[in-house]
C-alpha cells in the first residue's frame, strides 16, 4: 500500500542523472502520485520522465517562472498530506524508513522537514562541525545544524519528505527570492531541519541547478544566439 506521500521532481536538462535518480528512488517507496515540473523544457528530459513514470504527471508551463514558482505549480496539484521532495541529480541508497519519518514529523512539530542528504557531504569547518547537534525521535537519529548558521538549516530542497502544511501555511515559495529567505522564515516560526543519520542520498549533478533561475543576461544571452 503506497504511503500518503507525493513525489515532486524538479527537472531539467539532465535525463541521464533524472534516470540514476529514478531508478535509484522508485524501488524504495511506493507514492500514490508522482508530480514533476520541467522550467527549463527540454524534450529529452520530459521523454525520460515519461519513461520511467507513465502514470506520472509532467508540468510544461509556457514560459520558464524560475524555481519557487516551478515548485509552486507542483504543490497546488498535491492531493496527499505529505511531499517527497526532490531534483533530477541525487542518488539513494538504503531503505529510507519512510513511517518513522513520518512518524517523526508528528511527533516534533518542531521540525519542518526531514532531509536525506547526507550530513558529511554538505560543506562546512570543524568550529561548525563541533556545532551540529544529534537527537532522536520515533526510533530514528537525526542530526540539527541549524546551530551552525542564523539563517540556514530552517529548510532546504535538497531531497527531503515534509507536510504539505509547510507550504500552505508559507502561503507558497513565489514570496521568497532565496531558498535561504524561505529558510529564515521557517526559523522565525522556531522550527528546523532533521537531518536522518545516516543519510540516503549524495548529490551527482553538475551544471546549471534547476533551483537556479537564469539572470536577464543570459537570457539575453540564449536569445541572441538563436
Amino acid at each position: 500500500m503506497p504511503h500518503e506521500i507525493t513525489l515532486c521532481l524538479t527537472i531539467g536538462n539532465r535525463p541521464e542523472p533524472l534516470e540514476k535518480t529514478l531508478l535509484s528512488l522508485l524501488p524504495k517507496i511506493e507514492f500514490q502520485h508522482i508530480i514533476a515540473i520541467n522550467d527549463f523544457r527540454d524534450a529529452p528530459t520530459n521523454e525520460m520522465f515519461l519513461k520511467m513514470c507513465p502514470q506520472g504527471t509532467l508540468i510544461n508551463l509556457h514560459k520558464q517562472v524560475g524555481h519557487h514558482q516551478a515548485v509552486d505549480a507542483m504543490y497546488k496539484l498535491v492531493k496527499t498530506k505529505y511531499v517527497f521532495h526532490c531534483e533530477d541529480d541525487w542518488l539513494f541508497e538504503g531503505d529510507i524508513p519512510v513511517q518513522s519519518v513520518l512518524n517523526l514529523l508528528q511527533s516534533k512539530p518542531e521540525i519542518s522537514e526531514v532531509c536525506l542528504r547526507k550530513v558529511e557531504d554538505i560543506p562546512m569547518n570543524e568550529e561548525e562541525a563541533s556545532k551540529i547537534l544529534t537527537c532522536e525521535g520515533s526510533g530514528l537519529t537525526y542530526k540539527r545544524l541549524d546551530p551552525m548558521h542564523e539563517q540556514w538549516h530552517g529548510y532546504t530542497f535538497n531531497p527531503h519528505i515534509a507536510s504539505l502544511d509547510n507550504w500552505n501555511r508559507l502561503g507558497g515559495f513565489h514570496q521568497f527570492k532565496k531558498e535561504r529567505h524561505v529558510s529564515r522564515h521557517m526559523r522565525s516560526w522556531g522550527q528546523h531541519v532533521a537531518y536522518l543519520t545516516p543519510g540516503y542520498c549524495s548529490h551527482i549533478g553538475d551544471g546549471i541547478s534547476v533551483s537556479i533561475q537564469p539572470s536577464r543576461i543570459d537570457r539575453l544571452k540564449k536569445w541572441f544566439s538563436n
